[in-house]
């Protein structure tokens, strides 16, 4: 269901409940007594008094519990939209994630600047002086960054080349390196939308 459907489907449920509550509240103020019809009509929150001083009522409850449920169709249609970003549907700053459905191909300019921008977050400051290794992991740490780097660097050589498989491979394997990594995921997702789109053509 889509985001449009999502809204108009609890927006409309919700007014539609509202509405129709509330008329039918407002005629059973009238058929109690006119004075109170031109109270719950004229008089904001009037109407509430009137329900909760003739709750014993079913007739004028029933009213009552339609518009809160129309008012629970607004409180879940809020819930939904803010959980959107969560999911995935929504980006985090409430916009539609900008996908074309018809052309997988990535932006190269933008691909390029993921390159530069993990360029410069990869420069990691290790030590340069001899000093000995106290943890036993820091030499299969260090080698994982380094493949890491290596991989990561291969694949955008090779994607810049337009050779997507390899690069693809490369990819993949600084993925298994550091599983997770937002620049890996990112450009194995490119890349496999690059392969799609060429292969299309």
């Amino acid at each position: 269901m889509s985001i449009i459907a999502i809204v108009f489907f609890f927006g409309g449920l919700g007014f539609i409940l509202i509405l129709v509550g509330y008329i039918w509240g407002l005629s059973q103020a009238i058929e109690q007594e006119t004075l109170w019809g031109l109270v719950y009509f004229f008089v904001p929150f009037a109407s509430w008094v009137f329900h909760i001083k003739n709750w014993s009522n079913k007739k004028v409850r029933q009213p009552f519990l339609l518009q809160l449920a129309g008012f629970l169709m607004y409180f879940l249609l809020g819930i939904i939209i803010a959980f959107l970003p969560v999911i995935g549907i929504l980006g985090t700053d409430g916009s539609v994630p900008n996908v074309d459905r018809g052309s997988n191909e990535p932006s190269p300019s933008s691909f390029s600047s993921d390159f530069h921008t993990y360029s410069s977050l990869s420069q990691e400051p290790y030590p340069t002086s001899a000093a000995p290794v106290t943890h036993p992991n820091s030499a299969r740490v260090a080698a994982q960054n380094s493949d890491f780097k290596q991989s990561m660097k291969l694949g955008y050589t090779y994607y810049g080349q337009g050779d997507y498989q390899t690069a693809l491979i490369n990819f993949n394997r600084a993925l298994q390196i550091r599983p997770g990594e937002a620049y890996a995921v990112k450009a194995v997702y490119n890349t496999k939308s690059a392969i799609v789109q060429s292969s299309v053509k």
